[in-house]
């Protein structure tokens, strides 16, 4: 039990584990989706790139939703919110089994889905944040992490095996079972008091107007996209300028270390879906022939591996700072990506190595980044700046879905200097893919050495 001052009374023991199970399930179901992106080119006869949107929205969408559940929970009870997220999960589920013939009727069904799913992972954290002691609160954040990765890992696996041996379609049939945790959510979460709170949805629309059209321009180059990108980025800082009670101002932006610190963020979190979440099922399916289960337990060592990185971060913390945790990590990525490049016909055996040296490097990133990035925000504002983290995170990866499935749909991305490596097409093109993708880690830990590293290191010199 857990009680304290100004706190309703709650059984932590009966109530963790279950919004805990809901939010491992939503995980699942988000990374099962993404892995069958391979087959759902085949189906559909579509490209790459077109394919994409049913991952890129979806993860636009939960990066919305978890803004705006988390706002939304200072008004209405976690109970209330998680019962919505289930029905909004069970209704996109159905909607997609039902109209699995049509493309765009999956985008739209994986957009309601992911209107739901956006609520468990971030409510999770608000309940931890309200009810629990502060020792506790380390303990339960500690299970989030761990967890995420346990669920990359079922998801993945369900994603390439239901593929596989039933259907891909058969996918949305998993997420209804999550309405079997309604009734314990219903008995055992508190039934909280409403307070009056506004929830910035115009500057919420604003935000997916910007990811949204830079997306739609890395798939067409329209020039029109990209000046409406330009204009909603400019409209989106006048906007936070003279709204007060905007989800976020502008003195977050000028806090140059927060806004550097999103920048690297962005970079390598674009990066890690374009080449684990995408690129690698293309290159794996393509260049070694094999189906998308085989794909799949190749991401189980990568993961738990990664779990246990995770775990040991507090550990890790002892040894070495933040900004030497993230040139380790970005190091790490780099050298896996290189794996790719280099040795993409030697053997699977490679891709495996590779894959564990880039999950394990940004499970060590996660923790040291956000700290670096938000040393300086003032603690009553630490809420707003990691719930703003958190949505470019997620933009982040729905953007690194859309360039690396462009780079995917070339087909003819052959540079000359890598025919030493092999002078097979399919192996060549996405050895030259997954270089671009070694260069962006490149220009990831340049940047953090010239926006971030180099001050803290004259700080520190300056200190001593």
């Amino acid at each position: 039990m857990n009680s304290s001052v100004g706190k309703p009374v709650v059984n932590m023991g009966k109530i963790v584990p279950v919004i805990l199970l809901l939010m491992i399930f939503s995980i699942v179901i988000d990374n099962s989706f993404k892995i069958i992106s391979p087959d759902l080119v085949d189906y559909f006869g579509v490209s790459a790139s077109t394919v994409s949107w049913q991952v890129t929205l979806s993860g636009l969408v939960i990066g919305i939703g978890a803004v705006v559940y988390s706002s939304l929970s200072d008004s209405i009870s976690i109970r209330n919110l998680l019962t919505v997220g289930i029905l909004l999960i069970c209704v996109g589920s159905l909607l997609g089994y039902i109209t699995h013939e049509n493309y765009w009727l999956i985008v739209f069904s994986r957009i309601i889905q992911s209107a739901g799913l956006g609520a468990t992972e971030t409510l999770y954290l608000v309940f931890i944040t309200k009810y629990a002691t502060e020792q506790e609160q380390k303990k339960y954040m500690g299970f989030s992490t761990s967890s995420f990765q346990l669920a990359t890992v079922i998801g993945t696996l369900t994603g390439g095996f239901v593929a596989t041996y039933l259907a891909w379609q058969n996918l949305f049939l998993i997420p209804l079972l999550s309405i079997i945790l309604l009734p314990f959510i219903l008995k055992n979460l508190p039934k909280e008091e409403k307070k009056k709170n506004n929830v910035d949805f115009l500057g919420l629309i604003i935000v997916a107007v910007i990811a949204t059209s830079i997306m739609l321009y890395m798939s067409s180059f329209n020039w029109g996209l990209f000046i409406l990108f330009i204009a909603a980025v400019i409209v989106f800082l006048l906007y936070i300028s003279k709204n007060k009670n905007a989800f976020i101002t502008i003195d977050f932006f000028k806090n140059k270390q927060f806004l550097f610190g999103l920048v690297v963020a962005f970079i390598l979190n674009s990066l890690y879906a374009a080449y684990a979440l995408n690129t690698l099922s293309f290159l794996l399916t393509s260049v070694y022939d094999i189906h998308l289960d085989k794909v799949s337990l190749l991401f189980i060592p990568a993961c738990l591996l990664a779990a246990g990185v995770g775990a040991l971060s507090g550990k890790i913390g002892k040894f070495l700072d933040s900004k030497q945790c993230v040139y380790l990590a970005i190091s790490l990525i780099i050298i896996s990506l290189l794996l790719g490049v280099f040795f993409i016909k030697m053997s699977i055996a490679v891709f495996v190595v590779s894959l564990i040296l880039f999950s394990c490097s940004f499970a060590l990133l996660y923790a040291p980044l956000i700290d670096i990035a938000i040393k300086k925000v003032p603690t009553e504002k630490s809420g707003t700046a990691l719930g703003f983290y958190n949505l470019c995170i997620n933009i982040a990866m729905s953007v690194g879905f859309t360039y690396s499935a462009l780079l995917i749909d070339k087909k003819d991305l052959q540079f000359g200097f890598l025919r030493f490596v092999t002078e097979e097409g399919t192996a060549l093109n996405y050895s030259s893919i997954v270089a671009v993708l070694a260069v962006i880690a490149v220009l990831a830990i340049v940047l953090f050495w010239i926006l971030l590293g180099r001050k803290s290191e004259s700080h520190t010199q300056e200190t001593r």
